[in-house]
């Protein structure tokens, strides 16, 4: 769907650490930790940048929550190259209230679905780049696999896959679970998974991919990998 026309509480002097308090005041579940919601959402777009995002690309931002990180890629890209996937429809619409100011919208172009099966289709484009930030740190193995099958599906030739994960260890063993860990949707528990970097290197690699581990990337103690087509 696209978005057009939206009821905004936004005041535009205010800012985006500001309405981020002001959000959370209504939902907990903003998508990211609320102290440095403003500079998480900067960080995201900088790291996508550093890694080969172009103001022209396509990107679909797998788990957009409230747009803590949506809101400054939107606004980096040209009108109608920023998609975003979430399923927590209220999460996303208090945050479009509360953080869009009104217009951009309108000069941006963004669109939108709302499934929590990672069905892509519905765009009904090929994407240059996706970006998941802190959604395999609470999606089941099998979920990551139906984000690799779809960008391999709906991406272009060269394209990229930015993502967050976290490695297992002693204490926090590899998840072996098929249930999504942590607030979501239809949970308000918290929870982290963990997956294995082989593993996630053995999924790409079955599907024609290559990965690399990004050194000194990390946003709230998460790892961050770069997916090549």
């Amino acid at each position: 769907m696209v978005h057009s026309a939206h009821m905004s509480t936004v005041n535009p002097t205010d800012s985006l650490q500001k309405r981020g308090e002001n959000l959370y005041q209504v939902t907990t579940q903003i998508g990211c930790g609320i102290k440095r919601f403003e500079k998480t959402g900067r960080a995201q777009l900088e790291a996508l940048i550093r890694h080969g995002l172009n103001p022209w690309d396509r990107l679909l931002d797998i788990g957009c929550g409230a747009l803590c990180g949506g809101y400054w890629t939107m606004n980096f890209l040209h009108p109608g190259c920023y998609f975003g996937v979430e399923p927590n429809t209220f999460m996303f619409e208090e945050g479009v209230k509360h953080l869009v100011e009104p217009g951009l919208f309108e000069e941006k172009k963004p669109q939108f679905l709302h499934n929590d099966q990672y069905d892509f289709s519905g765009f009904g484009v090929k994407f240059d780049y996706f970006h998941a930030h802190s959604i395999w740190t609470h999606a089941p193995k099998k979920d990551l696999e139906k984000m690799l099958d779809g960008f391999v599906e709906h991406t272009n030739p060269g394209a990229r896959f930015l993502t967050s994960f976290k490695s297992p260890h002693l204490f926090r063993p590899d998840y072996q679970g098929d249930v999504w860990i942590g607030r979501c949707h239809e949970s308000d528990v918290a929870g982290i998974c963990r997956h294995s970097y082989k593993w996630i290197q053995q999924a790409c690699t079955s599907r024609g991919l290559s990965v690399e581990l990004l050194k000194g990337e990390k946003i709230h103690k998460q790892k961050w990998i770069l997916i090549h087509r």
